[in-house]
């Protein structure tokens, strides 16, 4: 056999350093104090040193067998350089197989790479047992450093060599030293404790010590380097008689660590301390966990709020913080952090400035606000002076689709007639007079969940020219006008106001006498009320670009006739047009033969017996209206659009606009309303929201103020008024600053030279909340009242982010496509 390391092993790299990697344990294992002292083993030596490494379920720790010690061996050589080595203590036992590469002979000073399989070329043969148990001993090394074999007979008669063995791992468990009958000398040392945790130990407190003692147990003197730590952290080492010294069997030499952790919870490392036995250093484990003396309790340790409507404030819950600690703790304001913050509001924060004592308590109040559709969550943070800085508390909702906001349209219904007494007295309301209509609870206005209604108001025989203001309820009469008329005329106008006090509205009358009319076409809900009693949501706004769908003028180039509809179909794609379930219309009457009414409705015969345009011979007369749609199966272009009907009483030439249809809230980036109390935005007349009056051909840009803007706000409702102009005009309204979106080709409000004429109207905002008013004719006074905005619906809008409209991407109309040509139906 070739003198040689069969392995390319360094014998000096064997016995000088550890081999492999050993990493921080979790796990804390105690050992065996080393056995006294006792006098060094005498040559010949029969002796069995096993190491452990840390990280072996195997063994742990120092162990020497040997006849100074008590131990008794029993040792069988067998042919072909076997040997059955096996040491006994004290009940604990170790018994070793060894045989050299098949064929072969031990041969002083090469080092053997191990296999668990005996007569293996090239391997050595090696099978351990550890009081009965063993494991597959490789990988390993065998480096033989004597072997004294019988002259007669060639058996083996002396042996020395060491090892390092492993378990089946990626890592060495076992090393150490065997001897029979050697003169071979061997190393080994121990430490009194493999592992040691000084416990909970407060962070920045006094710190503790624990000395531990390194024992010489071989035949050889231990040399030992500079003990170290993995990772100091809070450790430190204040006294070492070990480091740089040399220790004679039996002699002992001590470290001595201290603790002082430096951070909350466990931190764990090894002192290290480097020798010349096979495993190559001495480790003990240490272990400290470090506390903070300021603590609390919070409870509960999370916040679960369940379904919540999305957009809605919700339900309120709360966590209790209590001082559990030695040392009192200071808290600052609480917030709420993560991914959807937006969801959730601190409402109430007793915390913010306290300094808790042990038992004392503090409350932080969290409302929920679903900010989207679906599971949302975020972290209730509670900033404080501890190292545990800041207290979190997980937040959870899950946002559902609610109706607040949404529209329900109705079959027109009258509910106010003062002619008739229906609604209110038998009687012209007079000057100043007010008549507080109750809305809620008739004409299919549910008596619960409304927020605002949608009225036609018409006056009738009035004796002088006056205006009226509808407002809610119980509130003080606002700086605004609904319905402006001169003597003797009839005249509508859609009025969408909030419901007051008891769920009416009030309706003032400023000067003279005269008839009020009012029909109810729908409402908008200020709940889930109504989707909890219908089981439907109600639409949301789908504002498009002003677009003319019908001028008889130009279509026909005659008049609608008297006791006629004309039915019109628009088309906005196959997805809108199956959801679509009503549209908002500008509606004139223009040249009327005679005095009379138009009456918008989903085309269906018989016509609801309510008026939507109330028109004088030759007049050119608007007004707003929110229409149903239906299906028509007995239309010339079959189910497929959305079908509305526009009847008149008289001929007249008819004009139909449209500036947004309703949908049943599935759309995406739908608007809801949010009814206001009517205010003024534009006189100017004194220079408020426009600096004068507009000449013809004029164009000027309003800019909303910013107090009745919400997050979201992407459109207002609006009565707007043309004041004395000096010629027969009309005004259009558009957004400033919409890409696609530029001067429409219809209009709003029509109005006769000195005439005061006023018209509900929708409008978009542009990016920086602004809105366009043309004046076509003349010069005109314009003012405008806001009744209600329109905000993006966070349940049902596009894209990652929810924000408000300012500063964002205008979201793209719906294209008009083609539309069938209306046709003229007789009643």
């Amino acid at each position: 056999m070739p003198s040689t390391n069969k392995t390319g092993v360094s014998l000096r790299y064997l016995r000088g350093v550890a081999i492999g990697t050993i990493t921080l344990l979790a796990a804390v294992t105690a050992v065996a104090t080393p056995a006294s002292a006792a006098p060094a083993p005498a040559a010949p030596y029969t002796a069995l040193s096993v190491d452990g490494n840390p990280l072996s379920w195997w063994h742990q720790g120092s162990r020497v067998y040997d006849q100074a010690g008590g131990s008794t061996f029993t040792v069988t050589p067998s042919a072909g350089d076997g040997l059955a080595f096996r040491a006994d203590q004290a009940g604990d036992s170790w018994t070793f197989r060894l045989a050299p590469p098949s064929g072969e002979s031990w041969t002083v000073g090469t080092t053997y790479e191990l296999t668990g399989v005996e007569h293996a070329p090239d391997f050595a043969f090696v099978d351990v047992a550890h009081n009965g148990a063993t494991c597959d001993e490789v990988p390993g090394y065998l480096s033989v450093q004597e072997a004294t074999r019988d002259a007669g007979t060639g058996a083996l008669t002396a042996f020395a060599a060491f090892y390092v063995i492993s378990c089946g791992t990626n890592r060495h468990d076992l090393f150490g030293e065997i001897r029979w009958n050697s003169s071979v000398g061997f190393v080994a040392a121990g430490t009194d404790t493999m592992s040691h945790n000084f416990g909970d130990r407060v962070v920045g407190g006094p710190a503790t010590s624990k000395t531990i003692t390194v024992r010489s147990m071989g035949s050889d003197p231990v040399e030992y380097g500079t003990a170290s730590f993995d990772t100091p952290g809070g450790y430190s080492i204040t006294a070492d008689t070990c480091s740089g010294t040399t220790r004679a069997a039996g002699e002992m030499c001590t470290v001595t660590v201290s603790a002082k952790p430096t951070k909350l919870g466990g931190d764990w490392t090894f002192l290290r301390l480097p020798d010349n036995t096979v495993l190559g250093e001495r480790l003990v484990q240490l272990g400290v966990n470090g506390l903070d003396p300021r603590t609390v309790n919070v409870s509960p340790a999370s916040l679960a709020f369940g379904d919540q409507y999305i957009a809605e404030t919700g339900s309120t819950q709360s966590v209790t913080v209590t001082g559990t600690g030695s040392t009192a703790i200071t808290f600052g304001a609480a917030t709420v952090g993560g991914t959807d913050a937006s969801s959730f509001t601190v409402k109430a924060d007793t915390c913010k400035g306290v300094t808790l004592a042990k038992n004392q308590t503090c409350r932080v109040d969290v409302s929920a606000k679903a900010g989207g559709k679906g599971a949302r969550s975020a972290t209730l943070q509670l900033p404080n002076n501890s190292l545990t800085n800041p207290r979190t508390v997980p937040l959870t909702l899950n946002g559902v689709v609610g109706a607040r906001g949404t529209y329900y349209p109705l079959t027109p219904a009258r509910i106010m007639d003062t002619r008739t007494g229906t609604g209110a007295p038998k009687a012209k309301v007079g000057t100043n007079g007010t008549v507080n209509l109750q809305v809620t609870g008739r004409g299919g206005v549910p008596s619960s969940g409304v927020g605002a209604v949608v009225l036609n108001v018409t006056v009738t025989e009035p004796t002088a020219s006056s205006f009226l203001t509808v407002y809610p309820a119980g509130q003080a009469k606002p700086t605004a006008s609904s319905l402006n008329f001169q003597r003797g005329w009839i005249r509508s106008n859609s009025v969408t106001v909030a419901v007051g006090a008891g769920g009416k509205v009030a309706i003032n009358n400023l000067s003279g006498y005269t008839h009020v009319i009012v029909d109810v076409l729908g409402y908008y809900a200020s709940d889930n009320t109504p989707l909890l009693s219908t089981g439907q949501l109600g639409g949301q706004l789908q504002p498009v670009p002003p677009l003319r769908v019908f001028d008889s003028r130009s279509d026909w180039g005659k008049k609608l006739p008297a006791d006629n509809q004309v039915r019109v179909a628009v088309n906005y794609g196959t997805d809108a047009n199956w959801r679509m379930k009503a549209v908002v219309l500008n509606i004139t009457a223009v040249s009327p033969s005679s005095n009379g009414f138009l009456t918008a409705w989903n085309g269906e015969w018989p016509e609801p017996k309510t008026s939507t345009v109330n028109y004088t011979a030759g007049s050119v007369t608007p007004n707003l209206a929110i229409v149903p749609v239906r299906h028509c199966y007995d239309c010339p272009w079959g189910s497929e659009f959305p079908t509305f009907g526009v009847y008149t009483l008289k001929d007249t030439h008819v004009i139909v606009d449209i500036v947004g249809f309703l949908d049943d809230s599935s759309l995406a980036d739908g608007l809801r309303f949010n009814p206001k109390t009517p205010t003024r935005i534009v006189d100017s007349r004194k220079g408020q929201g426009l600096p004068s009056s507009l000449g013809a051909g004029r164009t000027g840009t309003v800019t909303t103020p910013g107090a009745l803007l919400t997050g979201g706000t992407q459109a207002l409702a609006l009565n707007v008024t043309a004041v004395t102009p000096t010629a027969s005009t009309f005004l259009k309204l558009w957004p400033n600053g919409i890409s696609g979106i530029n001067q429409p080709d219809v209009s709003n409000v029509n109005a006769t030279a000195g005439q005061i004429v006023a018209n509900a109207a929708i409008t978009q905002l542009g990016p920086t909340n602004q809105f366009n008013v043309y004046n076509h004719l003349g010069t005109t006074a314009v003012v405008a009242d806001v009744v209600g905005t329109f905000w993006r619906y966070p349940g049902t809008a596009s894209g990652a982010a929810v924000q408000g409209f300012a500063g964002g991407t205008p979201r793209s109309p719906y294209p008009p496509g083609d539309r069938p040509t209306p046709d003229r139906v007789a009643r």
